[in-house]
């Protein structure tokens, strides 16, 4: 059993409140990895984290190779914030909307943005808003990765937008890897 499952803050934000925390269980250090693996951390620019919740993801980037300094993440959770703080001090850590995130990172490029937001409960026009602006705030070359439950796009693609998917079976519940570009 994967070690994610016992995480206290984990716990403790989703008994708190279910609907804001965006699964059942903690992401685990496959899918971590398998998430990480779709940015390249020599490429420049810094990788923005979209809800990173317990750290998981976190821990994978850094693990691959993207400096601390180089790391945003948006969290919106107290408790999720102040545990990544202790874990993880050299992130840039903002406690806000995250799907404000256009706002809050200002002008800083960005190579990739990682998201576990739950976005499957928006509308459809929302949701393609959000990959759009995520996809204009990347601009050339940049990927954006959002993980999901669903075997179908989270995020609608439309015109321009490649989408590729991989599928992390090791995860408890597989979770689908959702990898958008401009095509």
């Amino acid at each position: 059993m994967s070690q994610a499952i016992f995480e206290l803050p984990f716990w403790r934000a989703f008994l708190a409140n279910p609907l804001k925390v965006a699964s059942p269980v903690p992401s685990g250090p496959v899918l971590g990895r398998a998430i990480a693996a779709a940015v390249d951390p020599r490429r420049p620019g810094a990788v923005l984290e979209l809800g990173p919740g317990s750290g998981a993801v976190t821990a994978a980037l850094l693990a691959r190779g993207v400096a601390p300094a180089d790391l945003l993440a948006i969290e919106w959770e107290p408790e999720f914030c102040g545990h990544l703080r202790r874990r993880f001090p050299g992130i840039t850590l903002i406690q806000g909307d995250a799907f404000a995130f256009a706002e809050l990172v200002q002008d800083r490029p960005l190579k990739a943005i990682v998201s576990g937001l739950p976005v499957l409960g928006l509308s459809k026009a929302r949701r393609r808003r959000f990959l759009g602006q995520a996809l204009d705030v990347l601009g050339e070359g940049g990927v954006f990765v959002q993980f999901s439950y669903s075997p179908l796009p989270p995020l609608p693609g439309g015109h321009r937008v490649a989408v590729a998917r991989s599928v992390v079976w090791a995860n408890l519940p597989p979770m689908h890897v959702w990898r958008y570009t401009r095509g």
